[in-house]
């Protein structure tokens, strides 16, 4: 068995309750803040393992995971180097966030005497049991040590690039996988609207069969998690650069997830044809 290490994570939402939970089955420590958190939270990190610890105490570990929604990535790093300055814990930021802002939260947390890696998550939180298994990339000074991960039950893979390169790798994936499924969406609803949906779900069965299976499986598993994903699209849309006409592309999908999200939780028109459309 390796030595235990003692994991600070930064929030028990599902990916990272379900890091924190292999990281505890694999011998580790893990600690979480959970001041003003939800009971759901609350919940999840309990079956989980994790200890409840002060914002300031994470310090103390040897190793932080920064898992939050993006917008919130560079003000929690901001947070963590003010309450544990000094500390010489790894940080490892793992949010879909731009190179850019990857680099900018290296900085901070090096400011403030910890080490750097940065992350990017592809695939779903790890399963309890079995399934799919998401992998870490890792790239920056550091990386090669938040790698290490990988005998404590996690997937990693070490990019050999600078700060930037794995954010730059996960939003370039996420762009494609969860811009398919906006795509979908979005000439679904079209079509809902002129009355041909089911024609065009016959046609895609006919002449797209694997496409047709792909939305089958990415638009009922987007319905609950595209308000979480608006931020990520916003993300994308600056990775690709203000001055590309394909920026705005990332734009609209935002806006549209932020639609749709809204739909899915009033069980509104929208998210009810998208669910029955791909379930037939």
């Amino acid at each position: 068995m390796p030595n235990a290490l003692t994991i600070a994570l930064t929030a028990p939402g599902m990916m990272g309750a379900g890091i924190g939970a292999r990281l505890v089955k694999h011998g580790c420590r893990v600690i979480v803040p959970l001041a003003e958190r939800s009971h759901a939270s609350r919940d999840r990190a309990e079956k989980a393992g994790m200890q409840v610890a002060e914002w300031e105490e994470l310090g103390q570990a040897d190793m932080i995971l920064s898992v939050v929604s993006p917008e919130f990535a560079e003000s929690t790093a901001e947070k963590i180097a003010s309450l544990c300055a000094g500390s010489k814990a790894l940080y490892a930021d793992l949010n879909a966030i731009t190179p850019g802002r990857a680099v900018r939260i290296g900085g901070i947390v090096e400011k403030a005497g910890m080490r750097f890696t940065d992350g990017g998550i592809v695939g779903p939180p790890p399963p309890r049991d079995e399934g799919k298994e998401p992998v870490i990339y890792l790239s920056g000074p550091a990386a090669a040590e938040a790698a290490g991960l990988k005998v404590y039950g996690l997937k990693t893979e070490l990019l050999h690039g600078p700060a930037g390169e794995a954010s730059a790798l996960k939003l370039s994936y996420a762009g494609i996988t969860k811009g398919l499924a906006a795509l979908g969406a979005t000439m679904m609803l079209a079509a809902s609207r002129a009355g041909v949906e089911e024609q065009l779900m016959a046609e895609l069965e006919d002449s797209q069969p694997q496409l047709a299976k792909m939305f089958k499986g990415s638009i009922p598993a987007m319905l609950p998690k595209s308000g979480r994903w608006v931020s990520e699209m916003h993300e994308i849309a600056e990775f690709i650069g203000t001055d590309r006409p394909e920026h705005g592309i990332y734009r609209a999908v935002a806006e549209l997830y932020e639609n749709i999200f809204d739909s899915h939780r009033a069980d509104g028109d929208e998210a009810t044809l998208l669910r029955d459309l791909v379930s037939k």
